[in-house]
């Protein structure tokens, strides 16, 4: 009896829950959209596509990437290496025109000697500005968590404060850094520039470029200015990074000799064609200027 008041029971349960979905099958509209704070997210396909395309940053996002107002000096053309006598820079605050010549400048920090016996630190972190308080660049100068060079443009009135352990940074108003920008001739197209100030149709030649890779000791933003208050910000993220990469030959190798798993091979392998198949592009327009904070290198490829 009361087995078969059990079967009676379990059968009313099974039919309501059937009801109760079928219900909900009747009233379904779709899969609900995204929602954040209440409200319905809306997806810009177009933004997405300049994201997947260029790695930019959609307009609405930009304050997120500008921590502080950027200079109007940043769309101004940049200007000339001299022959101006080198310097070094330490801890405090300079005024360009009076303690230092204005005009293009290759920085360079100072190494620190982590040797057990001499164990020297130095940090420096650089900030620029305007008369109006507004940032022209920043960079932190260390070894491994910095970077350690840039070449920016100083132009009369800014400001220089050096501030960190022992900051040491050389200024060079000649072309020192030539010989680490890498803009070959006919066989290859490549440029790697590296930290701070530049000039399309000066530095580098307009046209459609591939970023072929970041060395960055962390995210960073490429900021591309043009017209008169134009500006593009390109997300420079991780993934750029070639140095994380194994070789096709490597790859294999370590796999002979047994020093990886298959599952392993097979991730450094898909890593490696993620990695080649979505390198963002760039247009880059006579007299547009870039800004160019915390990157060891950044290699384009004209296409």
């Amino acid at each position: 009896m009361l087995r078969h008041r059990f079967k009676q029971m379990s059968g009313v349960a099974v039919l309501s829950m059937a009801l109760l979905f079928l219900g909900g099958c009747a009233s379904y509209t779709g899969i609900r959209p995204p929602r954040y704070d209440g409200q319905t997210i809306e997806q810009n396909d177009e933004a997405i596509m300049d994201y997947q395309d260029h790695s930019q940053v959609a307009e609405e996002d930009e304050t997120l990437y500008v921590r502080y107002p950027l200079s109007k000096a940043l769309w101004e053309p940049s200007y000339e290496f001299s022959d101006n006598e080198s310097l070094e820079l330490n801890e405090g605050t300079y005024t360009v025109g009076e303690d230092l010549p204005e005009g293009r400048v290759y920085l360079q920090g100072e190494s620190s000697d982590f040797s057990p016996d001499r164990w020297i630190i130095h940090t420096a972190n650089v900030i620029i500005r305007d008369r109006e308080e507004a940032v022209v660049f920043e960079q932190h100068f260390q070894d491994d968590v910095g970077v350690m060079q840039a070449v920016v443009d100083l132009r009369e009135g800014q400001t220089i404060t050096l501030t960190g352990n022992d900051p040491i940074v050389f200024v060079s108003y000649t072309d020192a850094s030539a010989a680490m920008m890498d803009q070959s001739g006919e066989e290859s197209e490549s440029i790697t520039l590296l930290s701070g100030h530049y000039e399309v149709g000066n530095q580098i030649e307009a046209g459609e470029y591939t970023i072929d890779g970041v060395i960055s000791p962390r995210a960073s933003e490429l900021y591309i200015f043009s017209g008169e208050s134009d500006q593009t910000i390109i997300e420079l993220h991780s993934r750029l990074n070639p140095y994380h990469l194994v070789s096709a030959e490597e790859n294999q190798e370590l796999l002979n000799l047994r020093q990886i798993t298959p599952d392993m091979y097979e991730m450094n392998e898909l890593n490696r064609e993620r990695f080649e198949d979505n390198k963002p592009t760039l247009i880059l327009n006579e007299g547009d200027t870039l800004y160019l904070p915390m990157v060891n290198q950044l290699i384009l490829e004209k296409n």
